[in-house]
């Protein structure tokens, strides 16, 4: 049988409002009295009712997040960061994966208001969906994690996308290559379109002519970067490097150009993105552009927090990403 705050107030020989202001750490009760309802409540081992308390409080001490995809490495770091640092200020954290559906994206958004979360955390990717809408009219506090929105000036953190494909590309000039193909991201997700920008913008500025054969859609995902490194390698001049849109992506091109019984980096160089815990542990280790997940993730709940609390509004963040050189390019003449 469930102990209950009457229980403890009986046992302790107090009023359960008197319990109840023990708990809250309400400071107009004697130490005495708060030391008898402590031992009391230690003894009987009682759990606070979390549902009764929101009722008083408003809050559940509850956010939730939303991913498209939890199998990707990326995103779990993110969540790593976001329910770490929750847990730290006394929250907890309800994932949900959409799969960049957007209709399994807006039932949640349906359970959550109904649940009552005290904010979310949208890291989903998509352009253009009707999830801010909807949490703007139902006055839910909300953070963009890893997107932005077109137009929109706040509450979104994220990497600098488009610096990130320019400094991916750039290194591949740099090293000689002139024939730079580049493995995008779906078309309809901000990521994937920025990412493209600054692999265009470098060719551009090195002067070297884009070619649109050089130019595949994947899904962020390795089958993905599997497809179109095969459609490649078919080309009747096939490129010397490869520009990923994320590390996923890589690995699934590595493992196309292997089958076709070629190496990396001798017969081709590769540039990720993301630089996920397993960039580091491929053969040969792979070249990326590094994004600080855990680091994001816990600054989105810092703005949350502030945006539930104090009901304000944050600038954008953008963060600049880094080039981490390893070992899946070659410098060619």
């Amino acid at each position: 049988m469930r102990i209950t705050i009457k229980d403890v107030a009986k046992a302790a020989g107090v009023h359960s409002s008197t319990v109840s202001r023990v708990i809250s750490g309400k400071s107009c009760i004697s130490q005495k009295t708060t030391q008898r309802v402590i031992s009391v409540i230690e003894k009987l081992g009682y759990t606070p009712n979390a549902l009764a308390r929101s009722l008083k409080t408003k809050k559940i001490q509850t956010l939730a997040m939303l991913i498209p995809d939890i199998a990707n490495p990326f995103f779990a770091g993110l969540a790593r960061g976001v329910e770490d640092t929750a847990n730290k200020y006394g929250y907890n954290v309800i994932l949900c994966n959409t799969d960049d559906c957007l209709e399994k994206e807006a039932n949640y958004l349906r359970l959550l208001a109904e649940k009552c979360v005290d904010g979310v955390i949208l890291a989903t990717a998509k352009i253009r969906d009707k999830s801010i809408i909807e949490l703007e009219r139902i006055n839910c506090p909300y953070i963009l994690l890893s997107r932005n929105i077109q137009g929109g000036q706040e509450n979104s953190i994220s990497v600098d996308d488009i610096t990130g494909g320019y400094l991916a590309t750039e290194y591949l000039i740099s090293l000689g290559h002139c024939k730079i193909a580049h493995i995008s991201g779906p078309y309809n997700t901000t990521a994937a379109l920025d990412r493209i920008k600054g692999y265009k913008k470098a060719l551009q500025d090195y002067g070297i002519p884009l070619q649109k054969i050089y130019l595949g859609e994947g899904d962020f995902r390795i089958k993905g970067g599997y497809q179109v490194m095969k459609q490649f390698l078919q080309l009747a001049i096939p490129p010397t490097a490869v520009f990923t849109a994320n590390d996923l992506l890589a690995v699934g091109a590595i493992e196309a150009i292997r089958e076709a019984g070629c190496d990396v980096p001798h017969d081709f160089s590769i540039v990720g993105f993301d630089d996920i815990k397993l960039a580091s542990y491929l053969s040969p280790p792979l070249t990326t552009i590094r994004q600080p997940m855990v680091e994001m993730g816990s600054l989105a709940i810092i703005k949350l927090l502030e945006r539930i609390e104090h009901k304000v509004s944050h600038p954008n963040i953008l963060i600049k990403p880094v080039l981490i050189e390893r070992k899946s390019c070659r410098e060619i003449n």
